[in-house]
């Protein structure tokens, strides 16, 4: 059986091939798709958690793009009054209250964005990761300047140095170059937040306040009476992972819905190749009967076949996910909102066995009718076609 079974596959190479490799494209496409929506639940799990904080105070208006925005480092339309951390840091359950202005400066010149950040010392407690590569690991005066790793790249600046931005007119003197964190800081320009409210003409104001709570479990006490704090709303970063994740999980069903369209695609290639060998192997099989062959033992001989071709796709498409995820993470990563940086892709056992499950079922659905149409020829036939 299992010589016949190899024989009949490889009579015909090119159709085999042809076959397997739409299996390997719709795996690889498959297994790609869900280890990316595995990996982006995780890093934006971890990307939140870090951060040490449990809420965040925005400028009325839609709050989970304003969210969005900060903990990106961009800016607003909208701001906060100043009174907003006031009012936050006067609450029993909280015990961090870090206001912060963003502000961003074109540099079209030079084909870039300066993204800057006014901070005050409570900003340090939400920043666990927060460590100088180089100079001091806060600000020396009004007129200094903290950089992250890749600000201080693109300004080829160092501790001590001055650093001159000509559209807020202000030099200022490099304190310290931050160590590289993966986040958002990496790429900000860090002053004190007097200082920034000065450079951009917005005394009083704020872009939000990070809080964090003394117990989690006052998230929501906490959440009703922080919700009347002057010109501010609040978003519930737990909520907003869940309601980013219910994003994701929209636009992951689309990518999945293409992957099982190309599941589908291969399954109906896998029907038309057994199908083919079935109709030329109609002797053969007649002549399987004739000796003594049962129709189940027919039935498993095209049943062995998809399963070799469902292996050997299956395999080579475990390969392909390896070789090609990379790009398919990078071209779906630009559709989904708040995308951790890092690697996305987590090809975990639960996804691959799981991927490996769905298409040996396709491939067993598109053998059925192959396989049973092979069980019913009549041993006679082998008389009629001497």
């Amino acid at each position: 059986m299992i010589q016949l079974t190899l024989r009949n596959l490889w009579g015909r190479p090119l159709r085999s091939l042809l076959t397997t490799g739409g299996i390997a494209v719709a795996m690889a496409v498959l297994l790609s798709l869900s280890a990316f929506g595995e990996g982006y639940r995780r890093a934006l799990g971890a990307e939140l958690g870090r951060m040490g904080m449990q809420m965040m105070l925005v400028p009325l208006g839609c709050p989970y793009d304003a969210a969005v925005r900060v903990i990106k480092g961009k800016t607003l339309e909208n701001s906060l009054p100043e009174s907003a951390t006031d009012y936050a840091r006067r609450d029993a359950a909280v015990a961090v209250a870090a206001p912060m202005l963003l502000a961003s400066v074109p540099r079209p010149e030079e084909g870039r964005t300066d993204l800057w950040a006014g901070i005050d010392r409570t900003a340090l407690e939400l920043k666990p990761w927060w460590r100088a590569k180089a100079g001091a690991a806060w600000f020396s005066g009004p007129d200094s300047v903290i950089l992250g790793a890749e600000a201080a790249e693109a300004e080829l600046r160092w501790p001590g140095d001055l650093l001159y931005s000509p559209e807020t007119g202000r030099t200022l003197r490099v304190a310290g170059v931050l160590e590289r964190s993966g986040t958002s800081d990496d790429s900000l320009f860090f002053v004190p937040l007097p200082t920034a409210q000065a450079m951009f003409h917005q005394p009083g104001r704020l872009t939000a306040v990070a809080i964090r709570l003394r117990d989690p479990s006052m998230l929501h006490d906490a959440t009703e009476r922080l919700q009347n704090a002057p010109g501010a709303q609040v978003v519930v970063l737990t909520e907003m992972m869940g309601t980013f994740l219910n994003l994701v999980g929209a636009v992951r069903t689309l990518l999945l819905a293409i992957a099982l369209v190309a599941l589908s695609v291969s399954g109906m290639t896998v029907f038309n190749t057994l199908l083919g060998s079935v109709l030329e192997q109609r002797r053969e099989l007649a002549v399987m009967r004739a000796i003594g062959a049962s129709r189940g033992q027919v039935f498993f001989t095209v049943g062995a076949q998809t399963a070799a071709l469902i292996l050997v796709g299956c395999g080579g498409g475990l390969l392909l996910a390896l070789v090609l995820g990379p790009v398919i993470e990078g071209t779906v990563r630009h559709w989904v909102p708040l995308a951790p940086s890092g690697n996305l892709l987590a090809f975990t056992p639960g996804i691959v066995l799981g991927s490996f499950g769905l298409e040996l079922v396709v491939g067993g659905l598109a053998c059925l009718y192959p396989a049973w149409h092979a069980s019913q020829v009549s041993p006679a036939l082998a008389m009629r076609l001497e």
